[in-house]
């Protein structure tokens, strides 16, 4: 590794911001890195922006956990078993000593990978864009819609973002994902501070979800999620891991999970 990562502290999770840059999305040197079933993932994806966004989440992803584990990146193991239905789309988990826990989310330009130890957690970030009117319903409780229309017209898109990241990242620290509709859960309104006022879908998870708001940059929303007490975020620029570097010797598309 040519940058040193901080160690990450007891109590502690970290978020790492990157960007793809022109010709990412053919970068062979962070191909190398990708399992056989990543590598699989990134050949289907079409669009170069979508390739560019998917190599760099998951090449980032171990580069940094490799550095804190103290393997060689392309040599890490994930799982992905699906806490509902144990197929194999589940959130990411590191199969090595230590209870790492790891979140990935990319929108618009912007990737963060979130990783922690010893606390489930989940990340989501987001472009503002015009609000999508037709998902309010099932995003927003009637509180939370009127509490939108109140603010000032030219702040409702990035309000609806807000509260969209909020919910999203704490369904991903708890693994229920696209199971649970958001309108099922409560949030502060935008211009509050970030915090899980209400979880009504059922079962409910032992532990709650602490929030806390990111700062990705102008024009996005993103929050992340920590099942516990709250932890000391840090977040970091990711863009000297991603210098391109020699292929590694005998790397290639492993034998995937």
């Amino acid at each position: 590794m040519d940058h040193p990562i901080p160690r990450l502290p007891a109590g502690g999770a970290q978020v790492w911001w990157a960007t793809p840059t022109h010709g990412t999305d053919e970068r062979t040197d962070l191909r190398a890195l990708l399992d056989a079933r990543e590598h699989t993932r990134w050949q289907r994806l079409r669009l170069p922006a979508s390739r560019a966004l998917y190599l760099t989440a998951h090449a980032l992803a171990r580069k940094v956990l490799g550095a804190h584990v103290g393997r060689p990146p392309q040599l890490l193991e994930f799982s992905a078993v699906c806490a509902h239905c144990g197929g194999p789309h589940g959130k990411p988990q590191l199969l090595a000593p230590g209870d790492w826990q790891l979140s990935l989310s990319h929108s618009g330009q912007r990737v963060a990978v979130a990783v922690a130890r010893g606390a489930p957690l989940g990340v989501d970030v987001e472009q503002v864009t015009g609000r999508p009117d037709d998902l309010v319903e099932t995003v927003l409780t009637e509180a939370e819609r009127e509490a939108l229309a109140g603010c000032p017209p030219g702040d409702r898109a990035a309000g609806f973002i807000r509260y969209w990241t909020r919910k999203e990242s704490a369904l991903k620290a708890t693994g229920d994902g696209v199971m649970i509709e958001p309108v099922q859960l409560s949030v502060s309104p935008p211009d509050a501070e970030a915090e899980l006022l209400a979880w009504r879908a059922r079962p409910r998870p032992l532990v709650l979800p602490h929030l806390t708001d990111l700062a990705p940059g102008p024009g996005y929303r993103a929050c992340l999620a920590v099942l516990g007490p709250p932890p000391r975020v840090t977040e970091h620029d990711a863009s000297p891991l991603l210098l391109p570097s020699p292929v590694p010797v005998g790397a290639g598309a492993g034998a995937g999970v």
